[in-house]
């Protein structure tokens, strides 16, 4: 294995972040400066126990390891790599002596990137090597945040930016599973925008969705820390409050409520009032019918005259001629 010892000067931004273990302080040096001299930062540890420490004090992108080492030897290093850091790229390098080819297939199945010997005519297979491992990270980090991107967008309505209706299903059943365990209160409030029918046909739908955008705005600004607001569907959003009970949650509502007629919002030349009706429920039995008796006491509000909060007189019953508008 060629020596690369030429001295090192930073002259641009390194391309990653390498960690070489070896138990042999001159292995450990050369392959050192040879990733260095290509541009990589480079932290040495002498054994395994050595460069987990460092591993979980500052992470690092790939890991080139020996194989032979006393105590936690290449491969065990690598299974503690995969469980700690799964992000990291491990390549191991061996003794000429090593040419196991049962070995490399092990190590390859326990995640490795590449294993490859010491007894190397230049450097340039261990450079390449990283290079590659580097770039592969890079692409799997990127697709991992893309994917986080997509589930976002899914979760996200692209309108107001608020959560869902799909991340409202997900949510309120967490919130409803903890609210039971541990014995607290939970309040929804669900919103409707009253006459939005008409705003449309005067406005037109671009003068909705600034309404919509308008009213996202103002509800959360009216909400307590912790509280969330969703975008339900339409012209309805819902709120989850967790930790309040029934007449927490009508403050909440009735704070949303006064907030919204306060407001003059801006549609083309003109400055539109709006009002919102509220329904209100609290977390009873299994949480089940929470959304529908939110949505009764909606109702309610909407049959009192709009612009105005109600809450759910107690379990569920069957309210007939439906919902105004």
């Amino acid at each position: 294995m060629n020596d690369c010892s030429q001295p090192f000067r930073e002259t641009k931004p390194f391309r990653g972040s390498v960690l070489v273990v070896d138990d042999s302080a001159v292995v450990r040096t050369i392959v050192t400066r040879c990733l260095q001299k290509a541009g990589f930062y480079v932290e040495q540890a002498g054994d395994g126990a050595v460069a987990l420490q460092l591993l979980a004090a500052s992470g690092h992108d790939v890991i080139v390891t020996d194989l032979a080492m006393p105590e936690l030897d290449g491969l065990a290093l690598l299974a503690s790599v995969k469980r700690i850091a799964p992000t990291s790229e491990v390549i191991i390098l061996t003794g000429t002596y090593a040419k196991d080819i049962a070995c490399a297939v092990r190590a390859l199945r326990l995640g490795a990137h590449d294993y490859i010997t010491k007894s190397l005519e230049n450097h340039e297979e261990i450079v390449l090597a990283v290079e590659r491992a580097l770039e592969k990270k890079r692409l799997r980090d990127e697709n991992q945040r893309l994917l986080r991107e997509l589930q976002l967008l899914s979760r996200t309505d692209a309108l107001t930016g608020l959560p869902n209706r799909r991340s409202l299903d997900e949510d309120l059943a967490h919130h409803v599973a903890r609210s039971r365990r541990h014995g607290q209160a939970l309040g929804i409030v669900m919103l409707d925008l009253d006459h939005f029918k008409a705003i449309n046909d005067t406005h037109g739908h671009p003068g909705g969705d600034e309404i919509l955008r308008a009213f996202a705005g103002i509800a959360t600004c009216a909400l307590r820390a912790g509280d969330v607001l969703y975008r339900f569907g339409g012209e309805e959003f819902v709120a989850v409050l967790p930790h309040a009970d029934l007449a927490g949650a009508l403050t909440v509502a009735n704070r949303i409520v006064a907030a919204t007629s306060a407001n003059l919002v801006p549609v083309g030349s003109s400055r539109i009032r709006v009002t919102t009706s509220a329904g209100v429920a609290c977390l009873a039995g299994d949480g089940s019918d929470l959304l529908a008796r939110a949505d009764a006491a909606l109702y309610e509000a909407k049959k009192a005259g709009r612009n105005r909060a109600r809450g759910a007189r107690g379990p569920l019953s069957v309210i007939a001629g439906g919902r105004t508008a």
